[in-house]
């Protein structure tokens, strides 16, 4: 009795696109959060002025920055389980994707247009929720603390610009020189922007913030990330 071959069955083009579909939804709904947060933001920079700090406050604030700095190379060392709800963990593991993600994308020739393609895809959809995350979180606990004022008002600025140099890169074809250009001008203005942050930002937060309020923030990053992502 002769076998019958059984044909493997291909996914058809309309599944392929109504999973593409899905992806744009939710990059375009976490786009969408996010710029709602920046409106709420800057309603309440406009109306809460930061206090400012004593001189004694803010030497208090430096010294346990710089403890709490040493805390940090020793935590980085740990694995991620032991430290799920600390939000500059998060933060940074993140900021290391971005780093890899902006890396490939510079290797790239004129020739490897759907590789572009896809990479500025996955880095802006990743972007956009790492950045709701910051400023429906991070930024607003951080902002009436007047030793982190100034850095959290530049990391909003730093978010948009990245936004702005993002979009203007999608009207490039991936083949045209141009685009070269600008996602190495975007890349510089991320590897900024996660400088400073790390710098400056995040230990500013160990030192302002204690350890019950950086495991709240972490929690509810951790959930409106998943809320972004349709979880």
């Amino acid at each position: 009795m002769a076998k019958r071959a059984t044909a493997r069955r291909r996914p058809s083009k309309r599944t392929a696109k109504a999973k593409g579909s899905t992806k744009k939804t939710k990059g375009l709904r976490a786009a969408r959060r996010k710029t709602a947060a920046r409106a709420a933001a800057t309603r309440t920079r406009g109306r809460k002025p930061a206090a400012k700090p004593s001189t004694l406050g803010a030497a208090s604030a430096v010294v346990r920055g710089a403890v709490e700095g040493a805390v940090v190379a020793v935590t980085r060392r740990l694995p991620w389980t032991a430290n799920e709800n600390d939000p500059i963990v998060l933060l940074e593991r993140e900021h290391r994707r971005f780093e890899e993600l902006l890396k490939q994308g510079e290797e790239t020739t004129d020739r490897a247009a759907k590789r572009r393609r896809q990479l500025l895809d996955t880095l802006t959809r990743e972007l956009n929720e790492h950045e709701l995350m910051e400023e429906q979180v991070l930024y607003p606990a951080l902002e009436p603390h007047a030793q982190a004022r100034g850095i959290v008002l530049e990391g909003y600025e730093e978010h948009h610009v990245a936004d702005v140099i993002a979009r203007e890169l999608r009207d490039v074809t991936p083949d045209d020189e141009r685009w070269a250009a600008k996602f190495k001008v975007l890349k510089e203005s991320l590897e900024h922007h996660i400088q400073e942050e790390e710098r400056t930002m995040f230990r500013t937060a160990r030192a302002v913030l204690s350890r019950d309020e950086l495991n709240e923030l972490g929690t509810r990053m951790k959930a409106l990330k998943a809320q972004s992502r349709g979880a």
